[in-house]
């Protein structure tokens, strides 16, 4: 990027300053005007100076163009004006001057509303240039950097330098021509108080910038420890757990608390500065007036100066202080973000910077060819060897097998083959092509790399496995009429300087991934996740994934009918027992307390147990139906029981599991309740706090599952009435927060497993949910409603780094995206996804077959699941050996080239 902010700016927004620059050239005649009005409105409106020597009348709004006298000096009248008396003339000339008023102002509202836009596109642009160079760094450059600190670069530390780029040449010519034309103006009037003025400017515009030289310093400091304060940050929170699991957390407070005591000491530092500066800089703004008050009034009284002239000067005197003042604080600002902007391009531009895209767009390497390690070798910042020197030579499509314990060379060598390392030594050779100087829209394509560090992104699973198909850049042809709005948000992109192509458009890579459209896609989504094993994953997060309103139509009615089919197949294997359904007219013994009552999936936070004694529509039902007494006594009787039960149990009891109420009713609450319930005053009422916590755990109660015996059919009876009531009078802002169980309806907010079963599975029953969901399966399966079970699990939500996600299917995402888009190079770490395989070397054998076509390099942590392929690179330490079926004996990883390589060997790595 460009290091002069000026250059950068200029360049990349030439033809909107000038257009500025322009209307602010236009404006000086009516600004000068706006001066010359009111020593009119004295001298020949009040005065009567336009009467004189009997006039009666005087020439209003006459406009006539004087040439100067090296073209001739002659005058064109362009507007003969109205005659008007001294009455007319005073209104006449007050009237141009509020219209002068008015027209400067629209031109101050145009400037600096084009002056904003500006500024905002160039804000724009710059942090989307910063993007895309960060793009452009190398993989380990990337790594290097902290992801707070860049993040605090790109959206905050670029927000002032934003803020200037639209006044960098626009508000000085602005405020010059201000100050200019204010000074010439008072000059014409008088030279001494001209003078006098240009005095006091000049003393403004030297000592005021001197004195502001240790403020830009300390704004320079100020912001390397904002960043760096920021960037610790982001490392504590990254490692907040372990921070807490090892007791240090006062130890990193003080860290913090250091780093923000010494960014007090240098803000407090800058604002005395600051406001010292501001102080002697209003002193000699103030002392102004006192000279003109008193040089130009004793003008006046000798006749040197007529009074019309003294006001007129006073007049434009007022307007020149504060462009002066802002060309001060344009100066200081000018400064503080050319530092700033150095600073943040220094950590932005670099001399390893990698090509993104192809010219020609990218052709596929022929379907034989050579791979050709030659004395590969990388080195850690101490220069210790992470990977020695490493030669091989091996025929495309062929299959390597790379073994060794985590974390050494084999990782490394993974690294280096998927791109994602480039500080080596050495020559990676794809045919003819140096890996190392292939552009990354070619190596991605070329490519599919699974490293054994997992990086999700937010978004669906979906989403992550399709990552590396959203590639091909989108048509730039509408396919109909395009919005009014859609063409602004295009045309402000290319202005910005963005790319135009819309996020939301189709990116997918069909063609590359070796398939014609959405549908069969999805078949291949399918076939890569069947080949790591985790299709069955992939169903499962599909029963467990939400119903939501999106859902359409014909989607909801199938999922009605699967149900009818899920009973049927329960009916069928004889295992209806298993589920006991939702039936309006009975409690259901496996569900909660709140389920019953409530006898709906729960949409919305609004009637969650924890505050459903504050919600004001339960809290009147529960009252209606005088249920806050019995079942605050329940959740009494559930402390008072568990304590009992838990005491002297060591943690990580089963009972604990058993006996769980949710995750705000640790042993630790259940006790403080315990405590405050022995202490407590029979005839006082409980506190708000404790009433809504032994509520919370009544509402969580389940008699099958805790057997505590604390439900009696009376109760149960309440409960089933309270039901009755908060559905008949659910007011109208609640009906979007609960969806009542319905055998004819999708219960919206649930999950589909329980949309499915429509009730709750019994408790005590051997691997009872097992054989719901081998059940649920079959009969999913009979009703042709599969697919849409595994489009439902495929949308989950991964969450943040995928914590969403079963720890399986978190291993195979990597692994899924360098298989999805069909590389002609695949390089797998798969030793993590084996050690939660059952069949490894079913795995390793569908991998094979999966990739027969390609060139297969399988990162191992095990030998013995190498069988079959040659060559095989063992790794121990840095170094290793190569061992070949094809060949007796093994070859020292550090082997000598071939004789014909010699000349190639000569040259390094770029």
């Amino acid at each position: 990027m460009e290091t002069n902010l000026f250059r950068y700016v200029w360049q990349k927004s030439r033809g909107d300053q000038i257009i500025v620059l322009l209307i602010i050239l236009v404006s000086i005649v009516f600004y000068w005007a706006s001066f010359d009005v009111p020593k009119r409105i004295v001298n020949d409106a009040i005065q009567g100076g336009a009467f004189k020597n009997g006039k009666t009348t005087a020439t209003l709004l006459d406009f006539t163009l004087h040439m100067p006298g090296w073209l001739g000096g002659a005058s064109y009248k362009l507007f003969e004006g109205f005659q008007v008396g001294q009455l007319g003339l005073l209104f006449g000339l007050s009237g141009y001057f509020l219209a002068l008023v008015l027209i400067n102002g629209a031109f101050k509202y145009v400037i600096n509303l084009r002056k904003g836009i500006l500024g905002e596109r160039m804000l724009r642009r710059m942090r989307y240039d910063l993007f895309s160079q960060l793009m452009r760094f190398r993989p380990e450059e990337i790594r290097a950097v902290k992801p707070a600190e860049v993040a605090s670069m790109i959206k905050d530390e670029v927000e002032p330098i934003g803020g200037f780029v639209g006044e960098a040449f626009i508000q000085p010519v602005f405020l010059l021509s201000q100050a200019l034309t204010a000074l010439v103006f008072i000059m014409v009037q008088s030279m001494w108080l001209g003078s006098i003025a240009l005095v006091i400017v000049l003393l403004q515009a030297i000592i005021i910038p001197i004195l502001r030289k240790e403020q830009l310093r300390l704004g320079r400091q100020r912001q390397i420890e904002s960043r760096q304060l920021a960037g610790r940050i982001g490392e504590i929170v990254d490692a907040g757990p372990t921070i807490q699991g090892h007791g240090a957390t006062n130890y990193v407070q003080s860290d913090i608390a250091g780093r923000l005591g010494k960014l007090f000491d240098i803000r407090y530092a800058l604002y005395k500065r600051k406001f010292a500066v501001k102080f002697l800089n209003n002193l000699l703004a103030q002392i102004t007036p006192f000279f003109f008050y008193a040089v130009g009034g004793f003008f006046a009284l000798q006749g040197r100066l007529d009074i019309g002239q003294l006001v007129a000067v006073i007049a434009a005197y007022r307007d020149l202080p504060p462009p002066i003042k802002e060309l001060i604080d344009w100066d200081q600002q000018r400064n503080d973000v050319t530092i700033k902007y150095e600073q943040v391009i220094a950590q932005f531009n670099t001399d390893e910077a990698v090509v993104l895209d192809e010219a020609d767009g990218v052709k596929p390497l022929p379907e034989t060819g050579q791979v050709r390690l030659e004395a590969v070798q990388m080195l850690d910042n101490r220069g210790q060897p992470l990977l020695s020197p490493l030669t091989l030579r091996l025929q495309r499509p062929g299959a390597v097998a790379v073994i060794g314990p985590n974390g050494g060379a084999r990782e490394v060598l993974g690294r280096i083959l998927g791109r994602q390392a480039m500080a080596y030594s050495g020559r990676v050779m794809i045919d003819a092509n140096n890996l190392g100087r292939m552009s990354v829209e070619r190596a991605s394509h070329m490519i599919g790399y699974a490293g054994n560090e997992t990086e999700i992104i937010a978004g669906t699973l979906r989403d992550n496995i399709l990552l590396p198909l959203k590639r091909r850049r989108p048509s730039m042809k509408p396919n109909g009429k395009v919005s009014q709005e859609d063409h602004r948000v295009f045309m402000e992109s290319i202005r910005s300087g963005n790319t135009p192509f819309s996020f939301t458009a189709d990116w997918t890579d069909y063609e590359g991934a070796g398939v014609s459209d959405a549908a069969s896609l999805e078949e291949h989504i399918k076939d890569v996740l069947k080949v790591l094993g985790c299709a069955e994953d992939v169903y499962e997060l599909g029963l467990d994934g939400k119903v939501l309103a999106s859902l359409n139509e014909d989607a909801k009615e199938q999922i009605v009918l699967a149900r009818g089919a899920v009973a049927e197949e329960l009916g069928r294997s004889k295992l209806a027992g298993l589920i006991e359904t939702f039936d309006p007219q009975s409690y259901n013994a496996n569900a909660t307390v709140a389920e019953n009552l409530i006898f709906g999936a729960r949409r919305t936070p609004r009637f969650a147990n924890e505050t459903l004694l504050f919600e004001p529509y339960a809290h009147a039902i529960l009252a209606a139906e005088a249920l806050v007494a019995p079942l605050i006594e329940v959740g009494s009787r559930i402390v008072a029981t568990v304590v009992e039960i838990f005491e002297g149990l060591p943690q990580g009891h089963a009972l604990f599991e058993r006996y769980s109420f949710g995750a705000g009713f640790g042993m630790e609450r259940l006790t403080d309740l315990s405590a405050t319930l022995s202490k407590q005053d029979m005839r006082a009422p409980l506190d708000s706090e404790t009433e809504r916590d032994l509520l919370a755990l009544a509402l969580g109660y389940i008699e099958p599952k805790h057997r505590l015996n604390l439900l009696d059919d009376r109760l149960r009876r309440r409960i089933m009435r309270a039901r009755a009531s908060f559905k008949a009078h659910l007011p109208a802002d609640a009906v979007h927060d609960v969806d009542f169980y319905d055998p004819g309806k999708v219960m919206l907010g649930a999950s589909l497993r329980d949309n499915l079963m429509f009730g709750r599975i019994g408790y005590g029953i051997a691997d009872a949910r097992k054989k719901v969901a081998g059940i649920v399966r079959a009969a999913l399966a009979r009703a042709g409603l599969d697919g849409e079970l595994y489009r439902i699990g495929l949308n989950t939500d991964c969450g943040i780094r995928g914590r969403f996600l079963p720890g399986r299917l978190k291993l195979a995402v990597p692994l899924a995206q360098a298989l999805i888009k069909a590389p002609q190079i695949a390089v797998l770490d798969v030793a993590a996804l084996i050690a939660t395989s059952p069949e490894p070397e079913a795995l390793i054998a569908r991998l094979r077959e999966h990739c027969a076509g390609m060139t297969l390099f399988l990162l191992l942590g095990d030998a013995s699941l190498s069988a079959g392929i040659s060559p095989r690179i063992v790794f121990n330490g840095p170094s290793g050996v190569i061992e070949d079926d094809d060949r007796d004996g093994e070859d020292e990883v550090a082997a000598e080239l071939p004789p014909r390589q010699d000349a190639e060997r000569l040259e390094a790595r770029p």
